[in-house]
Formats: C-alpha cells, structure tokens, sequence
C-alpha cells in the first residue's frame, strides 16, 4: 500500500474551489483527477484523515510561482506519468500538470511578457526543506490520483 501524505495547508482542487487538505478531514468529496486515458474530471475523494503530528515535509516551487509541502514519500508524477517520490526530485524535472500547452507550443508568459515553448510539464525550481506540519492522507475513487491547486498531479492511497 502506497501512503499519501500532505502538509495539513497544501490545497486540493475540488468543484467547489481549491481547500486545504485538513478542511475535508472527515469528508467525501469531489477532487480533480486524471483517468489513465489522460482525460481530466473530478472523482469522490474519501477517508481524508490525519495520519501523522508534526512530521518533516518537502517544500516543492514551480515554474508558475505555486509551492507545495507534502511529505518526504509522497509520490508525484513527472511527464510520462513516472512516479517519483516528492524527496527525490531534481531541480528542471517537469511535473504532470492539469493543464497545459501541447508540447513545443510557443506562448506568451504572463509573469514575463516573453515568449516561451511549451514543455508540457511544470517545472521544478527548488525543492528544499518545509519544516514541519501534520500530515494528511486520502483515497481517490477510480483513479487512485488528484491534483494539487498548484496544478501538480499526485498519488493517493491505494
């Protein structure tokens, strides 16, 4: 059984808006998620519990200005839908995002104003300590996966 873990602040996307994770312990409810065809959709998230007390987490930054804490073992999934646990990703590796360009499309960058290609991916651009926090777990009905607000995709519990 693979666990999930999340820093009790780190949002979830449901149809009501992004929630941070320990607000629907307890709860099931709709969350963003990929079928394995690559279709997006909202499946029901259940057993949305605290799993562990102050534990130490990952803080990951992105590409799009969004970070998120989530535990050492959390597995994400990078372009290719390679899992990879949170604790080992490498700065430049690109994560399996809910949207996006297709590949090699050129964009004008909001932040910026200059044009970039598209890699189809968020990149990672640090990963680094996040102190401590409680940590929560949840099962994603069908898929086994939801996405973070920061547009990431991760692994539930299975």
């Amino acid at each position: 059984m693979s666990v999930c873990g999340l820093a009790a602040e780190t949002k979830v996307e449901t149809p009501e808006g992004a929630m941070a994770i320990r607000t629907v312990a307890g709860k099931s409810i709709a969350v963003f998620t990929r079928e394995p065809s690559g279709r997006v959709r909202f499946r029901m998230m259940q057993d949305v519990r605290k799993i562990a007390a102050q534990q130490p987490v990952v803080k990951v930054s992105l590409e799009n200005g969004q970070s998120f804490r989530v535990a050492p073992d959390q597995v994400l999934y990078k372009q290719g839908i390679v899992a990879c646990r949170a604790d080992a990703l490498q700065i430049g590796d690109a994560l399996v995002p809910a949207f996006h360009y297709p590949q090699a499309h050129r964009f004008v960058d909001d932040a910026t104003g200059e044009q970039r290609e598209s890699t189809a991916g968020l990149r990672v651009t640090s990963i680094e300590s996040g102190g401590t926090a409680d940590i929560y777990s949840l099962g994603v009905n069908q898929t086994g996966c939801f996405f973070l607000t920061a547009g990431v995709l991760c692994q539930a519990e299975r």
